[in-house]
C-alpha cells in the first residue's frame, strides 16, 4: 500500500472515530427519536435528489418498475455497498427491495440503534414516490435488528 493510501486510511479512521463519538453524544443529548428523524430527513432529501439526478442523467421521461429497479440497484445501492449486494423483485404492483450489506456497518459503525436505517428508508421511499408514485412503503426486515439483510416492500 502506498504511503498516500496509508495516510488517507488514517484520516478516514480518525473521521470515523469522531463520527462515532459524536453520534454517541447526540444520542445522549437529543435521544434516538430525534436522531432517527434527522437521518430520515437526510435520506428523504437524498432520495429526491437521486431521482432527479438519475432522471436527468439517463433522460428518463417515465419511470417503470423495471427501470426504477435497475437504477436503484446499480446507481444507488451498488455504488454505496458494492456490486451484487442488492436485489429487487417485481411481482405485479409490488417491488421487494433487498439490501444484503450495510454501508454503515461495513464502515465499522454500530447500527443497532437504527439511526442509519431511517436514512435508507427515507432514501428508498422518497426515490420510489418521486419515480413511481408508490402508495405504500414498508420495512420488512432490518439488519439493525439482527436480520441478515434489509428488506422493503413498495406498492405501486
Amino acid at each position: 500500500m502506498s504511503e498516500r493510501l496509508k495516510q488517507r486510511l488514517k484520516q478516514l479512521k480518525f473521521i470515523s472515530s469522531m463520527f462515532n463519538m459524536a453520534m454517541d453524544e447526540f444520542d445522549n443529548v437529543m435521544g434516538p427519536e430525534t436522531i432517527q428523524t434527522i437521518f430520515r430527513l437526510i435520506g428523504e432529501r437524498q432520495g429526491e435528489a437521486m431521482e432527479e439526478r438519475l432522471r436527468n442523467k439517463y433522460g428518463i421521461d417515465n419511470w417503470t418498475s423495471e427501470l426504477f429497479a435497475e437504477k436503484l440497484t446499480k446507481d444507488v445501492i451498488d455504488a454505496a455497498v458494492g456490486t451484487g449486494t442488492s436485489e429487487i423483485k417485481i411481482n405485479g404492483n409490488e417491488l421487494s427491495v433487498i439490501v444484503k450489506d450495510c454501508p454503515f456497518k461495513r464502515a465499522g459503525i454500530k447500527i443497532s440503534n437504527k439511526f442509519y436505517c431511517t436514512y435508507t428508508e427515507g432514501l428508498i421511499e422518497t426515490f420510489a414516490k418521486k419515480a413511481l408514485n408508490i402508495n405504500e412503503f414498508k420495512s420488512i426486515k432490518l439488519r439493525a435488528v439482527d436480520n441478515c439483510d434489509c428488506s422493503f416492500l413498495l406498492k405501486v
